[in-house]
């Protein structure tokens, strides 16, 4: 899938939805907005220490974590737009997510700022390598296996492997799009199109994980874990009768009995 597709799908699912995503985004809008007020007002100040500025903005990006897991399940056909606005705080639904984000995102700061030391694109490297460590995380939660969070960051890494200039690239792509909200596109357009774009991305590159890897646990965000004794490859005709197949007859696509070694 290209850019353009990954794209073109966001803009369809805004389109038809737009009531939704406004309301699905509104507390994100109000926490920004609550944030830049409170910025301006400490720079008049002059105050240098942890504000309430920086405790806002957290809130805003732990909410819209909760806000990209709805944007993914959306993209996989899994979701409805029912109920936007309890949906806006799915970051609280679940113990494990609000604190498996906070937990993730301080270990991929720290090691970012690690890598900075070295010099500022290492840095930036590696926060691509990092990305979708959270999204990982959360399908495995929600597939009843729990993983640790440098198992995650491992995994996005693995994932992210030779994809790192096709999301930078993407990334790039929405440069005018953000210039246009100066002074023609409003800002609650553009900030759903970008969210539910990267969401699009990590769809697809999950998707690709499951058709390469012989791992029975996948990050396809599937909503029971995988039953190895009587799950059936999605991508096995179910007309073939498995029984009356050769013994020794190869199947690339079946997973193995133990995941495979990150």
């Amino acid at each position: 899938m290209d850019r353009a597709e990954l794209k073109a799908q966001a803009k369809d699912l805004l389109n038809g939805h737009f009531k939704f995503y406004l309301v699905l985004l509104l507390p994100f809008y109000i926490l920004d907005i609550a944030s830049g007020i409170t910025q301006t007002i400490e720079r008049v100040d002059n105050t240098q220490t942890l504000s309430w500025s920086w405790i806002i903005t957290f809130a805003s990006s732990l909410l819209m974590v909760g806000i990209t897991f709805v944007m993914i399940d959306l993209a996989r056909g899994v979701g409805d737009y029912e109920a936007p606005v309890s949906k806006s705080f799915t970051i609280a639904n679940r113990g494990d997510y609000f604190i498996g984000t906070i937990g993730l995102s301080i270990v991929m700061f720290i090691l970012t700022f690690l890598w900075s030391l070295l010099f500022v694109i290492p840095g930036i490297i590696k926060s691509f390598s990092y990305s979708q460590a959270i999204y990982i995380y959360r399908d495995y939660l929600d597939q009843g296996h729990k993983i640790s969070f440098l198992e995650a960051i491992t995994k996005s890494r693995e994932m992210m492997d030779g994809h790192k200039a096709e999301y930078f690239v993407l990334q790039l792509s929405f440069i005018l799009w953000w210039l246009s909200c100066i002074v023609i596109l409003p800002f609650f357009w553009v900030e759903p199109y970008y969210q539910q774009t990267m969401a699009n991305y990590y769809v697809h590159l999950a998707d690709g994980q499951r058709e390469t890897t012989d791992e029975p646990v996948t990050v396809v965000g599937e909503e029971t874990p995988v039953d190895e004794t009587t799950a059936d490859d999605g991508d096995t005709p179910s007309e073939t009768d498995e029984t009356t197949a050769p013994d020794n007859q190869p199947d690339a696509d079946k997973p193995t009995d133990t995941p495979k070694d990150d």
